[in-house]
């Protein structure tokens, strides 16, 4: 008799539980803390209907960008001699969908690895559950650790999920490189104030 095929569910996170650049997950919850610098001015709400949250708008510094394959995206401006820079985009989360709002933003983390530098690493800085108006969420905030031109940088990250009621949960996904660490409280600024459509 033929053995059960694994679900995609399992594999992924069996592949995820097994990437050297991803430790697993504290097992209690650990709050965000309040990070260093100014936040920057709001104006207003980016209303992603797409993905069915809100989250700040930023003005002035930040810019919005071109949001494909994101449902939006906002930049801070380039840095000399990098093409790394801050990034704060949603989309409805592009991974499987786990049984616990945890498991998915782990997930989630681990597929954010895409938007850095190869050969990127996680240290966790914060998991913890959220609520967004009535419904529930996950934050995972953390450090990702990388070689640019021979220097070790790193850039301060965060992601919510929110189980919004549509096919999937939300992704709120913002980093921002240690040459902009200026902006780095934008990340309290937008993982505080995200609200479901």
């Amino acid at each position: 008799m033929a053995s059960p095929s694994p679900s995609p569910a399992t594999t992924a996170m069996d592949a995820a539980l097994s990437d050297p650049r991803v430790p697993v997950l504290p097992a209690s919850s650990k709050k965000l803390r309040k990070l260093p610098g100014k936040p920057a001015a709001t104006r207003g709400l980016i209303k992603d209907r797409r993905s069915g949250v809100a989250f700040p708008r930023f003005a002035k510094v930040w810019k919005l960008a071109k949001a494909s394959p994101f449902a939006s995206r906002q930049v801070l401006p380039k840095v000399k001699g990098s093409a790394f820079r801050g990034l704060l985009v949603s989309c409805p989360v592009p991974i499987p969908v786990q049984d616990s709002l945890r498991d998915t933003a782990f997930l989630a983390a681990r597929w954010t690895l895409n938007h850095h530098p190869s050969g990127a690493t996680i240290t966790w800085a914060a998991s913890q559950p959220i609520r967004v108006g009535k419904q529930d969420g996950w934050l995972l905030g953390y450090h990702v650790h990388y070689t640019l031109k021979g220097k070790k940088r790193t850039s301060m990250a965060a992601i919510a999920l929110v189980d919004v009621p549509l096919e999937k949960p939300a992704l709120v996904f913002v980093t921002i490189p240690d040459t902009q660490k200026k902006h780095w409280r934008d990340i309290n600024t937008v993982m505080s104030r995200i609200k479901a459509l």
